[in-house]
């Protein structure tokens, strides 16, 4: 049978000038010395902040100046032994993981080339191995910030640092208002063998197609094979779904190798987010065999639900913009989810689960996957469909303008069909949208109202979602507005509401009539314990300095104090004096944070055409002043209470 099996290692890293072979890399101006060890999967800057040769990025000013690891190639390498196929099996190699540009070298021949952080790379190696001996496995990591053939193009432009546009890799890493300008590089996920079969299961997933008035529930369950190698022909598959066992025969040709087969379960129990229902998960089992022996086997769970997007006309001429689950329209009373730990690598279940518990204990039933950070593991969305947590999932492209030319659309379009792929057996996935203020930034911010007529979100993506997740809705952007020029306009689709400085109960906010908030925030400081994490005692007061700043928004120089004056102003539109000291400073941000949260869920959520509101953002990638409710790595600020308190008592 197929086996996967980690592959374990002693890894070694080193950094090198841009574009040498593995050989002049190794002997250029002494570079074997500077061998560290690696751990993987991993980041290269942990590891040589390990090795004593950096300092901790998220302290004070760190990451500035370790810019120069931007612009280096980086180069992994380790001793292998490879397992030994069975009879009619190949050796495959597979990353499921590699951030960015990777090269990949056996016993120094090149075997592979990659450009993608969020797909795998699986090579067959069984032509390329020395059986049963020692064998050397080099990855070469290109400069993230000097992409390979790049075009240069004035229609791509975007929010801070524009050659991210180009990268298929984390936006935020570049420099966001979240997030450090650590431009993240290393094998990020696990690498492992594959003993392969000629063919395998390569996915399946169960959908629901209609909820019958009797309590039954209609089914679709698809099986997709994957040709390894061989002749194609026919396979048996025993498909379990539910306690229903069907044998099917299957083609295992490549261009066509699925099953679709239907399952009615009778007094269906249905998958609800927590506050309307339980979350029931049934079981389902496939095994692939071919003349008695079996090839491979899978297991995994489901749940039964029906999703759709309601955009029918609105009484006061609106359009709305209302996902009913069930049949039962749901009020999204969410949050925006980004990523845990600006190192990508070290968010690991235990803090998926410590921060999506917390989530759910501050009555939030709904998460938007932000499209400026990462695609999280299955474990991520696995806990949300314990939870009865929904997920809307930007695709992840951010505040940009993006190339239009027919290799970048081919590699997103693979990019969203694994993803797609991945996720759609996950009940919490409700939505995808094709990315995060896109639109509205070309009209308002990049001078390019054209972008609005884009390939990339308006064809490839939503053709992807059509292909492979046709009962999942598709949003082009966020926002989206699908009717007015205006694509932040708030009676129609969902909106970003965005006031920081004034008071959370000026006309900005109460004039405002939207279908669904997608993101609205207010600034706040974490506690005293977190804001000594980065800033030295020497500097804790005024917050007028570069360690507050860069850990404020200002980490590529784009906001220098705005957010921090944000503060003041806020306290004085809430008629306060200003604040005395540190200590009366994060006690004020953190009470007008929670009071400003009370009051937009009770408003928005009192107005009948309002359909949810994604309070930004539930948790900090390092440690910063911002808009989140916890701050890093675990640090509830005051504020999450008052979300806790207004969401309970929101009865929609």
């Amino acid at each position: 049978m197929k086996q996967i099996l980690p592959l374990t290692a002693d890894w070694q890293l080193m950094h090198a000038e841009p574009n040498l072979g593995p050989t002049q890399a190794c002997s250029a101006s002494k570079l074997a010395e500077r061998w560290v060890p690696a751990q993987v999967p991993g980041d290269v800057h942990l590891d040589y902040q390990r090795a004593g040769l950096i300092d901790d990025p998220f302290y004070g000013l760190n990451h500035d100046h370790i810019r120069w690891m931007e612009e280096m190639d980086w180069w992994y390498r380790a001793e292998v032994t490879p397992p030994q196929p069975a009879v009619g099996q190949r050796l495959h190699l597979l990353f499921a993981g590699l951030d960015v540009f990777a090269t990949i070298f056996l016993n120094g021949k090149e075997i592979g080339k990659h450009q993608n952080m969020f797909t795998p790379l699986r090579l067959d190696v069984t032509d390329h191995v020395k059986p049963g001996a020692p064998n050397l496995l080099e990855v070469c990591l290109g400069a993230p910030m000097l992409p390979p053939h790049r075009p240069y193009v004035p229609e791509v432009r975007g929010y801070g640092q524009v050659t991210r546009l180009y990268v298929r890799k984390s936006q935020s890493c570049y420099g966001w208002n979240i997030s450090p300008r650590l431009v993240t590089t290393g094998i990020w996920k696990p690498v492992s063998w594959v003993l392969a079969n000629p063919v395998e299961i390569d996915d399946v997933s169960v959908q629901t197609i209609a909820i019958n008035a009797d309590g039954s529930a209609e089914l679709e369950a698809l099986v997709e094979l994957r040709h390894n190698h061989g002749t194609p022909g026919a396979v048996d598959c025993e498909l379990t779904v539910a306690g229903q066992t069907r044998r099917l025969v299957i083609d295992s040709d490549p261009s066509n190798g699925r099953a679709v087969v239907r399952f009615t379960v009778a007094n269906a129990q249905l998958w609800w987010p927590h506050n309307h229902g339980a979350q029931p998960l049934y079981d389902w089992s496939a095994t692939l065999s071919r003349a008695g022996q079996t090839l491979d086997a899978r297991t995994g769970r489901f749940g039964i639900r029906t999703v759709r997007l309601i955009q029918e006309p609105d009484s006061d001429g609106g359009v709305s913009f209302v996902f009913a689950i069930n049949g039962r329209k749901i009020f999204m009373k969410g949050m925006n989810w980004t990523p845990a730990d600006a190192m990508f690598c070290r968010v690991d279940q235990p803090r998926y689960d410590q921060l999506l518990d917390a989530a759910k204990d501050a009555n939030i039933n709904a998460m938007r996957v932000w499209g400026g950070g990462v695609y999280e593991t299955d474990g991520f969305y696995a806990r949300c469909d314990e939870l009865g947590i929904v997920i809307t999932h930007d695709f992840m492209f951010a505040c940009g303008c993006y190339p239009q030319d027919l290799a970048f659309l081919e590699e997103a379009r693979r990019e969203a069909e694994f993803q797609v792929r991945r996720l759609r057996k996950f009940a919490c996935v409700i939505a995808w949208f094709g990315d995060n203020e896109n639109d509205v930034l070309a009209d308002n911010s990049f001078g390019y109202p054209g972008y609005r007529h884009n390939k990339l979100s308006k064809e490839v993506l939503r053709d992807v979602v059509r292909t492979h997740a046709p009962l999942t809705p598709y949003v082009p952007t966020s926002p989206y507005s699908p009717l007015t020029y205006d694509q932040n306009e708030p009676k129609e689709g969902d909106c970003h509401i965005w006031g920081h400085g004034f008071s959370y109960q000026s006309d900005f906010y109460v004039k405002q009539a939207p279908r669904m908030v997608t993101e609205i925030g207010h600034l706040s400081l974490p506690d005293l314990a977190v804001i000594k994490s980065w800033v030295p005692e020497a500097k804790l007061w005024p917050v007028w300095n570069p360690e507050y700043l860069t850990h404020g928004a200002d980490c590529i120089r784009l906001d220098r104090v705005a957010r921090y004056r944000h503060n003041w102003e806020s306290i004085a539109a809430r008629g306060w004096d200003e604040p005395k000291d540190l200590n009366d400073l994060i006690a004020k941000s953190q009470q007008l944070q929670g009071e400003a949260s009370k009051f937009w869920v009770e408003f928005y959520g009192a107005q009948p055409t309002c359909w949810g509101i994604f309070l930004w953002n539930l948790a900090d990638s390092w440690p910063q002043m911002s808009d989140a409710y916890i701050a890093y790595p675990f640090a509830p600020k005051a504020s999450l209470a008052a979300v806790k308190e207004a969401y309970g008592a929101l009865d929609r």
